[in-house]
């Protein structure tokens, strides 16, 4: 067992991007952080210096505008102190009924959240933004749209109580990773990078491409 374990991890080595510039996440997403390791060798994180509430209340942009915004802004706030560097910010944006979604700040509000989804389709809006050398290098922006399961309020209370880390760390207080277990959502359009809210795909090809 130790030795196949081992050899997957020599894999993977192997098959991560070698390039000469470090890449800088400009998130504190556990999720996007997993991801971003299984692809480059040389990785930095680095929480964005941001307040996402108060700038989504002063723009009052649409919500595919502000997801671009957002990450463009957050690979910026760091940029200073990576100037080498290839940085990414990356944000999404939770709509339904023309309502944009923020993530909850107790669990009363992530409960209340779940409430508002119950039984309707949402839409998510993503943006990749990428910095090199201080200069826009990519963009990437992406649309994904699901219908959420009819849930009691037992339901939501119980799994909000269940999985308070979840319920706090995402715009919508699920995570798709968890779908095959709870079965929330049912996807009606995009895949699962635009639900879990970071499109690497493309990025990844122009990387490959330019090692």
């Amino acid at each position: 067992m130790g030795k196949n374990r081992a050899k997957n991890e020599k894999v993977k080595k192997k098959n991560l991007i070698t390039i000469n510039q470090q890449v800088v996440l400009a998130s504190s997403s556990q999720t996007r952080q997993e991801e971003i390791r299984k692809y480059f060798d040389k990785v930095v994180l680095s929480k964005h210096k941001i307040n996402e509430s108060q700038e989504k209340k002063e723009k009052q942009l649409k919500a595919k505008d502000l997801a671009f915004y957002l990450a463009r802004l957050k690979a910026i706030s760091i940029s200073k102190d990576y100037k080498k560097s290839i940085i990414i910010g990356c944000d999404q944006i939770l709509e339904c009924n023309d309502k944009i979604f923020s993530k909850p700040k107790t669990l009363i509000e992530a409960k209340e959240n779940l409430k508002e989804l119950s039984g309707k389709k949402h839409k998510l809006f993503t943006c990749l933004y990428v910095l090199k050398n201080l200069r826009e290098y990519f963009v990437e922006e992406s649309f994904a749209e699901v219908r959420f399961k009819k849930l009691t309020e037992r339901e939501i209370s119980d799994y909000v109580e269940k999985n308070k880390d979840t319920a706090l760390s995402c715009v919508g207080s699920y995570k798709i990773e968890e779908n095959e277990k709870h079965k929330f959502i049912k996807i009606i359009k995009g895949d699962i990078e635009s639900i879990i809210g970071f499109p690497l795909k493309e990025f990844l090809k122009k990387a490959r491409k330019e090692k």
